[in-house]
């Protein structure tokens, strides 16, 4: 007997069932919120991959730059890509510096340069004290060892970014999850972020997400419970982000998100709710707002001595800056989003990778069809003022850096602060704003025509060309860096088209597209941290340090030696500091005739020369001192040296005492400070 086969369904039938399914997870709440299955997921998710990540000690670090100067061979811990050596920041300060205090026991105050360093204020680095709960990327320096550290310190604000801008976009799209992925996802690779890829970037950005999201919720909910925890999540981001302390990337997120909830506001004023009951909805987030401000303010008090001292060196010191610096190579900067890739080969327009590094700013080419929606809906739609703050606070940030003249309410608006550099961050941060908002508004009932829409990304596409023009004539190599700029810049324009048009999936897809291409691949993938403690130049340094019970080094040459001896957690007169220490200045330059030199916040490096020492600015946050063995100042205060092949010199107050080779026929010499004979 033959035995059917049990029909099948049919395929189209199973579409719909999934696409039912799909569409009852994503059905929002009775108030117009999402579900909170669906606010969570995503950030459940990215607990899931960092926790992966760490587990591996999988980061993005560039400490491996260390490697091709102590080695020949390859580097067994680069999975992938190239350390990037303008990233000194990352990898010869801040991971220098987290190991030094990790070998120190992670002190409050870092005991490597005399007299001692704050290592709160400016540097952020691990330590064991209260102030350290604030800093939840630091966290993994009290239960784990570095590699894992590193790893934690690495990824969690990135995904906390990711996270942030997912929690936003879903709160505006409650029925759009994978959208609003997609558009974070997208955000996270720009490559500004990954070009200046540090906390102090990214930690505000967080904070922005979190506080307009929270406000949103606070101001549609029909629950309180939601609205509590965002509030608490929020008041502790607060913290997190004041304590970076970095003001030049706080004040433009401050003020899109000051613009922005005016905009909420007003929206919530128009839909009926009073200013009383406004004012009870959003009292949660002015709690949070006082609770992280005290908590930030007490933190602030007990390292008032630091933080005067830091506000009192010559660089950076106080620096206001006037309106209207930026110029036709500023704004070539800006929009050079489609030359990103010509970063990976040192720079763009005369500047190094980070400076010149910016963001695909949608939302900012798209605020036109703001206007169009505004001129064309202002009598049957219910316009998004959130929309028309966020826009606004994009042609404040421009005006501050093309128009001059009105530096007065600049002043009063925090925005002489900073750099126009990094006034980019903020404008980024407003076109997602700007971009999801838009998404939401624009229909196909109510959208532009195709020759406005087309006319939008034909103007982007002639900006690009006309950067490539003009870059081809002054430097066609540098043109040739910028690879795939052809492809990049109708893709971008792409965007502008479709999400005009109403077409957000795949107008969001190509954003991602562009991400990928622009910045996924900037920072190496690393297997833990490059340890210089584990080198036998580190272990001959501690044993002599420790048979000494206890001495004082100098690092002569290139910036090897100073990582060595910090990470070592030996005294020496290297580093990269923050507010000065007035004890080994007065051991350095006794008459204080080169404090404009010292007092500021630089690396410190020496070079050997004859006499006593002399300091002198390479760059404004650059530090160098001469360094003799015979000086006054080297026979009281220094024991040993370590010096590279750039930093050896002949003298009769240095006995060697070991070599360690290097790559490339270097190596690195141990000497002894002996008395000047007579």
């Amino acid at each position: 007997m033959t035995v059917e086969a049990p029909a099948r369904r049919p395929v189209i039938g199973n579409r719909q069932a999934w696409r039912d399914r799909v569409d009852r997870w994503v059905t929002p709440r009775p108030d117009g919120l999402p579900a909170i299955r669906v606010l969570v997921a995503l950030p459940l998710l990215l607990a899931v991959i960092g926790t992966i990540l760490v587990g591996l000690s999988l980061n993005g670090s560039s400490s491996g730059a260390f490697y091709s100067e102590l080695h020949e061979s390859a580097d067994p811990d680069l999975i992938a890509g190239t350390p990037q050596l303008v990233r000194g920041d990352e990898w010869a300060v801040q991971t220098v510096w987290a190991i030094a205090q990790a070998e120190q026991g992670l002190p409050v105050e870092n005991h490597t340069f005399p007299g001692g360093m704050d290592s709160t204020i400016p540097q952020d680095l691990p330590r064991a004290d209260w102030s350290v709960a604030f800093r939840p990327h630091l966290l993994g320096f009290l239960f784990s060892d570095v590699d894992h550290a590193i790893a934690l310190k690495w990824w969690l604000p990135g995904l906390a970014l990711i996270a942030a801008v997912y929690c936003f976009a879903v709160t505006i799209l409650p029925r759009r999850p994978f959208l609003a992925a997609g558009i974070a996802g997208g955000f996270f690779l720009s490559p500004f972020f990954q070009w200046w890829f540090l906390q102090t970037t990214l930690w505000p950005v967080v904070w922005g997400f979190a506080l307009l999201t929270t406000v949103i919720w606070c101001l549609r909910a029909s629950t309180r419970v939601a609205p509590l925890v965002l509030s608490g999540i929020l008041a502790y981001l607060t913290v997190v982000m004041a304590m970076g302390i970095y003001v030049p990337f706080i004040i433009p997120i401050v003020l899109v998100c000051a613009l922005t909830v005016v905009g909420a506001v007003i929206e919530a004023r128009r839909d009926g709710i009073g200013y009383r009951r406004i004012a009870l909805r959003v009292a949660p987030v002015l709690v949070a707002g006082v609770v992280g401000s005290a908590i930030t303010l007490a933190w602030l008090v007990e390292k008032s001595a630091t933080v005067e001292a830091f506000l009192g060196t010559a660089y950076p010191g106080e620096r206001l800056f006037a309106t209207g610096q930026g110029n036709g190579l500023e704004l070539a900067s800006i929009l050079s989003s489609s030359f990103a890739l010509s970063l990976k080969a040192g720079g763009w327009i005369g500047l190094n990778s980070s400076e010149a590094s910016t963001f695909f700013y949608v939302g900012a080419l798209l605020i036109p069809v703001v206007v169009w929606l505004l001129v064309r809906w202002r009598r049957t739609l219910a316009f998004p003022w959130m929309l028309v703050g966020a826009s606004a606070s994009v042609l404040v940030i421009a005006a501050f850096i093309f128009i001059p003249g009105w530096d007065a309410v600049a002043h009063l608006l925090f925005l002489d602060r900073t750099l126009p550099g990094r006034l980019r961050l903020g404008v980024g941060f407003a076109s997602i704003v700007i971009m999801v908002i838009l998404i939401r508004e624009l229909t196909r009932d109510r959208r532009p025509g195709r020759l406005f829409a087309g006319l939008l990304a034909a103007l982007y596409l002639a900006s690009q060309a006309a950067i490539a023009i003009a870059v081809w004539f002054a430097s066609p190599g540098e043109l040739a860096a910028a690879r795939f700029w052809w492809i990049l810049a109708p893709m971008s324009a792409a965007v502008i088209y479709l999400i005009a048009r109403a077409r957000p999936v795949a107008a969001v897809a190509i954003f991602v597209v562009i991400g990928v291409i622009s910045g996924a691949t900037v920072n190496p993938v690393y297997r833990g941290v490059l340890d210089l403690r584990e080198t036998d130049a580190s272990a001959a340094v501690r044993e002599l340090d420790e048979g000494a019970d206890g001495a004082t080094w100098v690092g002569v040459g290139g910036r090897l030696t100073s990582a060595l001896l910090l990470e070592s957690g030996v005294e020496a007169f290297n580093g990269f500091q923050g507010a000065p220490s007035e004890e080994m200045w007065g051991l350095v330059d006794p008459t204080g005739a080169y404090e404009f030199e010292w007092n500021r916040l630089a690396g410190i490096g020496w070079t050997p020369a004859v006499g006593e020492p002399q300091v002198t600015n390479p760059a404004p946050d650059q530090i160098l001192v001469t360094f003799d063995a015979c000086s006054a100042f080297a026979q009281r205060n220094v024991d040993f040296v370590l010096a590279d092949e750039t930093g050896v010199v002949e003298s009769a107050c240095l006995v060697p005492v070991d070599e360690f080779d290097l790559a490339d026929d270097g190596e690195l010499t141990i000497l002894e400070v002996v008395p000047q004979r007579p």
